[in-house]
């Protein structure tokens, strides 16, 4: 069962949900000396995550990673590695030991397992995981009917990161090329908050809490689990 947490404005809600991650990274250093915190890219969450940058946390002992990637360079535009630099690795968080995803190989497929040794040294399990939810269903980089999908969804699987090769959609753009989290990877947290606003996507939200394939609406995968617990924050 997925907590709801509906606010009237913006600024309501990343309030509440700077404090709840704040909650959560203290009481994971307290009790594992360490926390890892997962994030996504996207236009939503960087207020979230500048209020975040300021907050009194040990960030030294925090480990910022990222959820997904667009197999682009740090300087491309569409960069989720660029964005965390310039939105929450700043102010009190500057300390934070941040992990890309993007490397020198060529293609996602060719980086992925560099990837996925680093992200292997990470501490788990993952203290918190924000992810987005596209007006597709698609969360992190797992896209609907995308290459690469099907693997990245099985629940028993041993990686923790997928490339994936999405359909190009007005959702996707031209950058199509991505190293995910896989479903696997994502369920190694204790928390998965959902982040997003605007009235068209909580109609999405709601489709997808229905029973159907997750291929079709991969955030299905997140909703219709029991093994880690699942909140929606979202405002207008």
């Amino acid at each position: 069962m997925v907590k709801e947490f509906f606010f009237e404005q913006h600024h309501h809600l990343f309030t509440a949900l700077v404090a709840e991650c704040q909650d959560v990274l203290s009481e994971a250093l307290g009790k594992h000396g360490a926390a890892t915190l997962l994030v996504s890219g996207g236009s939503t969450p960087g207020p979230l995550y500048e209020a975040l940058s300021k907050t009194e946390l040990n960030w030294k002992k925090i480990k910022i990673a990222l959820v997904d990637e667009r197999w682009v360079d740090q300087d491309h535009a569409a960069s989720n590695e660029a964005l965390i630099k310039r939105t929450l690795l700043i102010n009190n968080a500057k300390a934070a030991e941040f992990t890309g995803m993007k490397n020198a190989a060529k293609t996602a497929a060719a980086g992925q397992a560099e990837t996925e040794t680093l992200y292997r040294k990470l501490p788990q399990p993952f203290s918190l995981a924000i992810v987005g939810m596209g007006a597709d269903g698609h969360t992190a980089s797992l896209f609907p009917q995308a290459k690469g999908l099907s693997d990245a969804l099985k629940r028993d699987s041993e990686n923790l990161t997928a490339a994936i090769t999405a359909k190009q959609s007005e959702v996707t753009g031209p950058n199509t090329e991505r190293l995910t989290l896989t479903l696997a990877g994502l369920l190694k947290a204790e928390r998965i908050i959902i982040l997003f606003t605007g009235e068209d996507k909580l109609a999405v939200f709601g489709e997808a809490q229905k029973p159907g394939p997750a291929e079709d609406m991969p955030i299905r995968a997140l909703l219709h689990q029991e093994d880690v617990p699942v909140e929606l924050y979202w405002a207008p």
